[in-house]
């Protein structure tokens, strides 16, 4: 390149003018600022907020490309200029061979670019036109696309690369902030929202004919978002279109395939990359991997990705758990497609090392497990004992759905009991009654065995599941036995504290059990963080967890102390009391409900009856037992057969 212009593009507050500087000074060439040649009129316009029109930039564009033909004639200069049209570059390069420019375009997210701007001083441009021109920018053609969130000294370097690497015909030199390989619902939406966010990203999927072929180049032509990102069938070739340190996203089926795809990455890989599983791996295979990589120098973040297809698109709560300084160097990315709550907090927070990231996500969806059953108790007692309609209870639940009861779960709830098929009939009447789950509710119960923390709220919701794939056997039984129904007055209000008392109940078993794991491995868990990352995005977000955050201090996380939950229990417990064992009384289950019962009283006894498990413990199997009456707390045993 031996004469013209490189041209910086971007937004304002993109950098330009930094970057520019920089390059111009590492390459020792003249460096100019687009914001020099505007008119004073146009001046006067963007100071007042006024965002500019085409006649206002075509004699400020003309003017810029005079000055590249008689200032770079012989040697480059390094010109600054925001560019956001493809109109506007080629008004800027008229009369200009493409091999005498080489275009640098510097994409970044509109939140942080929104937080530079309001931090800067001394400028013309205010930070509310921003959005107008990311309504205005038009996506680059050629050029090279440079990501904003890294270190300038890195922007520099690759900049200098792609010129070296260029031949006499200009090439578009392609950089990605961010790879994803899998694209089914959930990949194909968080690669959708990471490229909304301005990062650029290369997309993978394996490539098997002949049901799985060009996955990826199918997916960039389907979705506008993804014009701009980069499909590969061959993964070195995806590798290698990734700046360094690398950052892959997997968002693949937990198991095999995981080992599979890691497999294959390891040898494509440097020192200091960074893979993040998105799935729902097991907390413990997280951990095997993590060990297995950082061998070689590799971080792996298990994240855990909670929101469905609509979340990963719109903001999923993200739980990444590991390394803190693999994390660090991933959170711009991650927070950037995050959910934020209410209180414009980010619904991704650190959880953790090790397998924290994939334990917090199991444990949310095991206490995902027991919400979703107990709406189903409500709603089956309402439906079949009270003979209330399906309009009448989705009507309940949009009145429970608000104020301190509001949930993600009761509102679709209610929407799926208005639902009607194609022929006018109401759609759950038609839904098989087997309900699948897909292990982390399982996992979660085996986990609270192994620490020993009672969770028999989510436990009940698994069995439930269990129970309800014994179709057969239902039918059968069904036709045996009989259950006399009661007559049972439940007014609406008791339906909703007893509602209320189950979901505290559940909640407080699932945050036992992520505290005393969470110690017992050493991970450094900040319960609060993790409730923070529930609060929205994720599928059991409800204002019940913004009052428990709220509620806790840095050092006390007992939910039965919480000041809320003692206000509640204390006023209603009684009446809730009598409203389960009226519940219980008729002929449908309620197996969360009545767990929930048991586990509160068994926590309030003073006294339990465990002494006599211990008595009979000793008696058949000498297993000994402990006296109340010896503050030594020395072990005993008794010859029970000579008593």
């Amino acid at each position: 390149m031996n004469g013209k212009a490189i041209i910086i593009t971007g937004v304002s507050g993109s950098g330009k003018t930094t970057i520019g500087k920089a390059l111009a000074a590492a390459l020792k060439l003249d460096f100019y600022d687009a914001d020099a040649f505007h008119s004073a009129s146009n001046i006067a316009k963007m100071q007042a907020g006024i965002p500019l029109e085409d006649t206002d930039r075509i004699p400020w564009l003309e003017a810029m490309n005079r000055h590249i033909r008689q200032v770079g004639a012989t040697r480059p200069i390094v010109l600054a200029c925001s560019a956001l049209k493809t109109q506007y570059r080629r008004i800027l390069t008229q009369h200009i061979p493409a091999d005498d420019i080489m275009w640098v375009h510097l994409q970044g997210d509109y939140d942080i670019i929104y937080d530079r701007l309001i931090k800067r001083t001394e400028h013309y441009m205010p930070a509310a036109m921003l959005r107008s021109q990311f309504d205005t920018y038009e996506p680059p053609e050629e050029g090279l696309l440079i990501s904003i969130h890294q270190d300038i000294t890195n922007i520099i370097q690759q900049i200098i690369s792609a010129m070296k690497s260029q031949t006499a015909t200009q090439q578009h030199v392609w950089v990605a902030d961010v790879g994803l390989i899998g694209l089914g619902v959930m990949g194909t939406s968080l690669a959708r929202n990471i490229a909304q966010k301005g990062f650029s990203v290369a997309l993978y999927n394996r490539h098997l004919p002949p049901r799985e072929v060009q996955v990826a180049h199918k997916i960039v032509e389907q979705y506008a978002e993804l014009q701009q990102a980069h499909p590969f069938d061959h993964l070195p070739d995806f590798i290698q279109s990734l700046q360094k340190p690398r950052k892959i996203i997997l968002m693949i089926s937990a198991g095999e395939a995981v080992d599979d795809i890691i497999t294959q990455l390891t040898p494509l890989l440097d020192a200091g990359d960074i893979i993040v599983d998105g799935g729902n791996s097991h907390y413990q295979d997280t951990e095997r991997r993590q060990k297995q990589l950082i061998i070689k120098g590799i971080d792996l973040i298990g994240a855990g990705v909670s929101g469905g297809e609509a979340g990963a698109l719109e903001g999923p709560s993200i739980m990444p758990g590991g390394s803190e300084t693999a994390f660090n160097n991933m959170q711009i990315i991650l927070q950037a497609i995050a959910a934020k709550n209410e209180q414009g907090e980010i619904c991704c927070n650190y959880m953790g090392t090790g397998g924290a990231g994939h334990f917090i996500k199991m444990v949310h969806n095991g206490i995902e497990y027991a919400e979703m059953q107990l709406i189903a108790e409500i709603y089956s007692y309402c439906r079949y004992q009270q003979g209330q309609t399906l309009q009448e209870i989705a009507d309940l639940f949009t009145q429970w759905n608000q104020g301190d009861t509001e949930s993600y779960l009761l509102q679709i709830t209610s929407s799926i009991l208005k639902h009607k098929d194609s022929d006018g009939a109401p759609l759950i009447d038609k839904i098989a009654d087997v309900a699948a789950n897909k292990g982390t509710g399982s996992w979660a119960t085996i986990a609270a065995c192994e620490a020993g923390v009672p969770i028999p709220a989510i436990a009940e919701a698994l069995f439930a599941r269990y129970t309800s794939a014994w179709k057969a056997e239902r039918t059968q039984y069904h036709k045996m036995y009989k259950i006399n129904s009661h007559d049972v007055n439940i007014t609406p209000n008791a339906l909703w504290q007893a509602y209320m008392f189950a979901r505290i109940m559940n909640h407080h078993q699932g945050l036992a059990l992520i505290q005393r794991v969470s110690a017992e491995q050493g991970w450094g868990t900040d319960l609060a963080a993790a409730l923070t990352n529930w609060t929205s995005g994720c599928i059991i977000r409800s204002q019940l967890l913004h009052i428990i955050k709220n509620g806790l201090s840095d050092s006390d996380y007992d939910l039965m102390q919480h000041p809320y939950v003692q206000s509640f229990l204390q006023e209603h417990i009684n009446a809730i009391h009598k409203t389960i064992i009226n519940m219980i009384s008729t002929p449908q289950a309620i197996p969360v409900l009545s767990a929930c019962l048991a586990y509160f009283k068994q926590l309030i006894t003073l006294r339990s009856n465990a002494y006599l498990i211990q008595a009979q413990r000793d008696y058949f199997g000498a297993h000994t037992y402990q006296r109340v009456d010896d503050p030594d707390h020395k072990s005993y045993h008794t010859n029970w057969s000579t008593s």
